[in-house]
C-alpha cells in the first residue's frame, strides 16, 4: 500500500508514518499497488467533512472515508492494478492538542491517527470499540517500542 500525502507533512513525519505503515502491514496484507490518500486539513475543513459524511457538526482529529467495507473486499481486488482504497483526513490542531493532553509527541499522535484510520479502512469500527482498540494498541505498542 502506498500513501499519497496531501497538504503539509514534514519529511521526518513522513518517515515516522511510513514506519507505522510497515508495522500495520504485518497484520494486513495489502498490495503495493493500492493507494491511500492522507490529507492534512484545517479545523474548519475537518468540521465540514465530519458534518457531510458523519452528520457530526464538530471537527475530528482523523476521519476515514473508505471505498471498501472491509479487508475481504480489498482482498478481492486485482493486486496487479492500481486501486484507490480511500482517504484519511487529519486535523493538525486537534492532533497537537491531543498529543499535549495525552503526553505524547506529535509524531506519536500522527502515528496513532494513521493506524486508527487504517483500521477503519479495513473494516474496524467504533461499534466494536474493544476489538478496534485491542489491535490498535498492539500495533502502536510495537511501533513505539521500536522507537519509530
Amino acid at each position: 500500500m502506498r500513501i499519497h500525502y496531501e497538504g503539509y507533512f514534514y519529511n521526518h513525519e513522513k518517515a515516522a508514518l511510513e514506519n507505522a505503515k510497515i508495522e500495520y502491514l504485518k497484520y494486513f496484507t495489502i498490495s503495493e499497488n493500492f493507494v491511500l490518500f492522507f490529507h492534512s486539513v484545517s479545523e474548519q475543513e475537518s468540521k465540514q467533512l465530519n458534518k457531510h459524511y458523519f452528520k457530526k457538526d464538530i471537527p475530528a482529529d482523523v476521519l476515514t472515508i473508505p471505498l471498501y467495507r472491509n479487508i475481504a473486499e480489498i482482498n478481492k481486488l486485482d493486486e496487479n492494478k492500481v486501486e484507490i482504497l480511500g482517504d484519511l483526513f487529519i486535523n493538525r490542531k486537534l492532533i497537537k492538542q491531543n498529543a499535549s493532553k495525552y503526553k505524547k509527541t506529535t509524531i506519536e499522535e500522527l502515528q496513532l491517527v494513521l493506524i486508527h484510520g487504517l483500521l477503519h479502512l479495513v473494516g474496524f469500527s467504533h461499534e466494536n470499540e474493544d476489538k478496534l482498540k485491542k489491535i490498535e494498541n498492539k500495533i502502536l505498542k510495537k511501533i513505539w517500542k521500536d522507537g519509530k
